[in-house]
């Protein structure tokens, strides 16, 4: 048993020093939040270089900024919903608990990727593609929280809010294997028009933003499978049907929440 977690510890040291470095930071943002764009650039500097390490230093970025992209996109998820929510002691804690447990499974399943020779575990596809849909509705609502604290201006929210789109579609697609080819970039401006557009339109709905976020988050859901299905040639009538129940069936239940919860 001792052997046994030694070559488990040794194994996961990259891992687990990544996420002891970062919770430390977690720790500043919490007790010194003056320095908080500090703080915020020294937890982008520790997930940076650890996801660099993880890779044995190597200098093909091309090959590997989809893991320091994705780390940073869940962090900023879950420190930003944690600080603006203004959460207490024991709760800002639990949920830097949660997020450490996520970037360290994370961490695991690219380190994983690696040593496969770039073959995806079978249990990352459903895993990883739940939490980029957690991370896009918590960051879709977070941008438009900080619109409506700091008075930003349309066009920032926009920008941000799209590069969210890029990078989510591209971690999608790149997980499929493949590559980016000049036809999937086209798909994913596709989707960045349409989400940007409804963004757009939402901006100027007085409703919650986490209501917004949320049936921003199903279409993109829906739009992005629909591409996969599309290029793989298993668009079928059936799968838009099963799709538009799915997408029926959530848009009736946060909108009956909404009423029950929020509007009564």
């Amino acid at each position: 048993m001792k052997k046994q977690a030694t070559e488990w510890l040794w194994h996961n040291r990259k891992t687990l020093i990544t996420a002891v470095l970062f919770a430390a930071v977690l720790e500043l943002v919490y007790f010194l939040p003056f320095y908080l764009v500090w703080w915020l650039l020294l937890g982008t500097v520790v997930l940076g270089l650890g996801a660099w390490w993880h890779v044995g230093l190597s200098r093909d970025w091309k090959t590997w900024w989809g893991l320091p992209a994705e780390l940073l996109w869940l962090a900023a998820a879950g420190v930003g919903f944690a600080v603006f929510s203004l959460v207490g002691l024991w709760q800002y804690h639990a949920a830097m608990l949660i997020l450490m447990i996520v970037l360290f499974r994370v961490l695991m399943l690219y380190q994983q990727f690696w040593e496969s020779e770039e073959n995806w575990p079978v249990q990352a596809f459903s895993f990883l593609n739940f939490l980029d849909l957690v991370a896009f509705f918590l960051v879709s609502g977070l941008l438009m929280t900080i619109a409506d604290f700091y008075n930003l201006q349309l066009w920032v929210i926009m920008l941000v809010f799209g590069m969210q789109i890029l990078l989510a579609v591209y971690l999608r697609f790149w997980r499929e294997g493949g590559g980016m080819t000049l036809r999937r970039w086209f798909y994913a401006l596709v989707t960045l028009l349409v989400l940007e557009e409804v963004l757009w339109v939402l901006s100027s709905w007085h409703r919650g933003v986490f209501f917004k976020s949320f049936l921003i988050t199903v279409l993109f859901y829906a739009f992005v499978d629909f591409i996969m299905h599309y290029t793989k040639g298993t668009l079928t009538v059936k799968v838009v049907v099963e799709y538009a129940f799915l997408i029926l069936i959530l848009l009736v239940a946060i909108f009956l929440f909404d009423w029950l919860f929020i509007l009564q």
